[in-house]
């Protein structure tokens, strides 16, 4: 009995130490298992998928692009033309790409060769077919993803926001907050493909005065994306300081065109697109006086020069002025100029 309990307990003790160390392998086979599983999940990873996932938390530069748009690059403007509108020119292989925001408005000319384009930047894909004469656009700021299946060569345009914003301002002569280009796959524009083999024949001849051709194309290009593709936000007008040069000389032309009738001060404050208030504020900073005081004041004016030229009535020369009448002619007139029209006409014909 005795060695059949010490049996019993050996045969015990054995299997108790069995199921232990069964228990500590399966735990040591899960972990394994989980370790294998993470590293394998890393390994299918896409190679570029930490890259965008850094870059998404920023707008990459141009520098930054061929990252994730690799193809092989034919020419850059880097040391011809302006830093604010840079043009690369890459032949490219059939790709599937994703592509950060970037900091800068990219235009894409197609020089040579066809393909189908899909692409996606916000909502559903958009496909096309582009190839020789086509634009693509895409805006700042925005992922992109992009599908193509036969090679082609294309140029690109990186336009900086601050030359957009600059050439807005300038040629709408209003200050412009913030520029959006329309999301287009295809654009027929021979404008664009025109100006894109004109700047690249400037950067690889290399000639005198390239940069100065380079930087008026860029211009005329900036120009016209604008007018065509672009929306434009613009800055409310301040209330203080003087008017744009530009305003000045449209207020003063409206007021000369139309100073035989009443003008009134909304009239004037649609002009640069701001409230009476605004206007009123502002005129009194450019031209140091009231804007009612200054209509009044060219009124008199344009009744001096007929009174000097024209033999006209002073009721007539008082409707031609714009007053509502002789005697409200004769009454402005006295406080302005000392004298009555009347004698005034005298003075200076007797002259």
């Amino acid at each position: 009995m005795d060695e059949l309990r010490i049996l019993l307990n050996e045969n015990g003790g054995i299997a108790l130490r069995s199921a232990l160390a069964l228990g500590k392998l399966r735990n040591g086979l899960m972990l394994a298992g989980c370790r294998l599983a993470k590293e394998q999940r890393a390994v299918n990873r896409p190679q570029n998928s930490r890259r965008g996932r850094c870059a998404m938390g920023r707008l990459i530069t141009v520098e930054e692009l061929p990252q994730y748009a690799g193809g092989d690059l034919k020419l850059d403007s880097v040391a011809t033309g302006m830093p604010e509108f840079r043009m690369r020119v890459f032949r490219y292989a059939p790709s599937d790409i994703s592509v950060p925001p970037s900091e800068n408005f990219l235009i894409v000319n197609y020089r040579e060769g066809a393909t189908s384009m899909n692409r996606r930047v916000t909502g559903p894909w958009k496909q096309d077919h582009v190839g020789r004469g086509v634009t693509t656009l895409l805006t700042r700021a925005e992922p992109s993803n992009w599908v193509w299946r036969h090679d082609i060569e294309v140029s690109h345009f990186y336009i900086s926001p601050a030359l957009m914003m600059k050439t807005a301002s300038e040629a709408f002569d209003r200050d412009a907050e913030r520029v959006e280009l329309h999301d287009l796959v295809r654009a027929e524009d021979p404008v664009l493909a025109w100006i894109s083999d004109q700047m690249i024949q400037e950067v690889a001849a290399g000639g005198p005065g390239g940069r100065l051709c380079y930087d008026a194309l860029a211009l005329q290009a900036s120009v016209h994306i604008l007018r065509k593709y672009a929306s434009v936000q613009f800055k409310l007008p301040r209330s203080q300081g003087r008017f744009r040069p530009a305003h000045a000389r449209l207020i003063e032309d409206y007021i000369e065109q139309n100073i035989f009738r009443n003008i009134t001060l909304e009239e004037l404050a649609n002009i640069c697109s701001c409230t009476p208030v605004q206007f009123a504020r502002k005129f009194q900073s450019h031209y140091a006086t009231r804007p009612h005081a200054y209509v009044l004041k060219r009124k008199v004016e344009r009744a001096c020069q007929h009174l000097r030229k024209d033999r006209l009535a002073l009721k007539e020369i008082a409707l031609l002025s714009g007053f509502s009448d002789q005697s409200h002619l004769n009454r402005v007139f006295r406080r302005y100029m000392n004298v009555t029209p009347a004698e005034y006409r005298k003075h200076n014909c007797s002259a």
